[in-house]
């Protein structure tokens, strides 16, 4: 039986079928609302640790200028980068999602760009932009920079050893979508990353360190009244589990306030073990939560890097 189609007709069909797929698809990557957990999803899932940061409510508590003093102790390579990219983090930034996995750092960065300035930049330091993607040399041979707008508002970046890992970073669904807090700060890790702790200030092993043993771990760091408070929540493999890791927590805080009284010494918020011995800490099932109060002097301590 002869086709009912003549082939230039098929053709355009075939045509019209890929343009209808391409707009489907550009039309589902602009309307998917980049908020936080659109932002997280854009990255690498397995195997990976991810941070999100609300920049505009940090700005807005005043915390990005905390951060980041005064423009005349800015060095001079930032300021060389602001004037080549018109990108300051300071006015431009609203808001950044990272995936630390395999060696490489991913991030989808929600804020103010000017593409041909980037495009500009990436020439001016040996690199170059092919199908919407740029790409540079980083600080090593295994260290490639690469990335693209996913919308004028968003940028995908990557830092990896693959000179395109940027092409990792898009609109995407997790299979199990990440649990944000709502906190501006939000981070969350594979248990496995507590078996090694030696890389962290020694008077926090011994609350890093259970959580290996854990399922899955979140910290977030957010306003509570008139300060910050960073809370933990661990997902145990059961309840019993988790009775005990709340019951390790008690006992190490315990601990450290009985050290502190020994010494004749009150628990000083502005530092580490102040903070420490303020935690608190409950059960709820399998779920652990820990709660520990931050002012705005341990905060300026760490930042000035004059944290005891």
């Amino acid at each position: 039986m002869r086709s009912l189609l003549r082939p230039w007709q098929l053709a355009l069909l075939l045509i019209a079928a890929c343009l209808g797929a391409a707009a489907l698809w550009w039309w589902h990557r602009s309307a998917r609302p980049f908020d936080a957990a659109g932002l997280v999803e854009c990255l690498p899932q397995e195997h990976a640790a991810h941070l999100y940061i609300d920049v505009d409510a940090l700005r807005r508590a005043g915390i990005v200028d905390l951060l980041a003093g005064p423009k005349t102790s800015e060095e001079p390579e930032y300021r060389a980068f602001v004037d080549q990219t018109g990108f300051d983090y300071r006015r431009d930034l609203n808001a950044v999602a990272a995936a630390f996995a395999q060696g490489g750092v991913y991030f989808a960065v929600r804020g103010k760009f000017s593409w041909k300035q980037l495009t500009g930049y990436a020439a001016a330091q040996g690199g170059r932009c092919h199908d919407s993607i740029c790409q540079m040399s980083g600080s090593t041979a295994d260290r490639n920079i690469s990335f693209y707008l996913v919308r004028p508002d968003v940028l995908a970046l990557a830092v990896s050893r693959e000179p395109r890992g940027a092409t990792m970073i898009g609109p995407s669904q997790w299979r199990n979508p990440p649990r944000l807090s709502g906190d501006p700060i939000w981070i969350s890790t594979p248990a496995f990353v507590f078996s090694d702790v030696n890389e962290v200030p020694a008077g926090t092993r011994a609350f890093f360190r259970p959580l290996a043993q854990a399922q899955s771990v979140t910290f977030s760091a957010g306003p509570q009244g008139t300060r910050m408070e960073v809370r933990l929540e661990a997902m145990c493999n059961s309840p019993a589990q988790a009775a005990d890791l709340v019951k390790q927590y008690t006992q190490t805080t315990l601990l450290l306030n009985q050290m502190l009284e020994r010494d004749h010494m009150k628990p000083n918020p502005n530092d580490l073990s102040g903070v420490l011995a303020a935690g608190v800490f409950t059960q709820q099932d399998q779920r652990v939560v820990g709660r520990w109060p931050i002012e705005r002097g341990f905060i300026e301590s760490l930042l000035s890097g004059k944290l005891d």
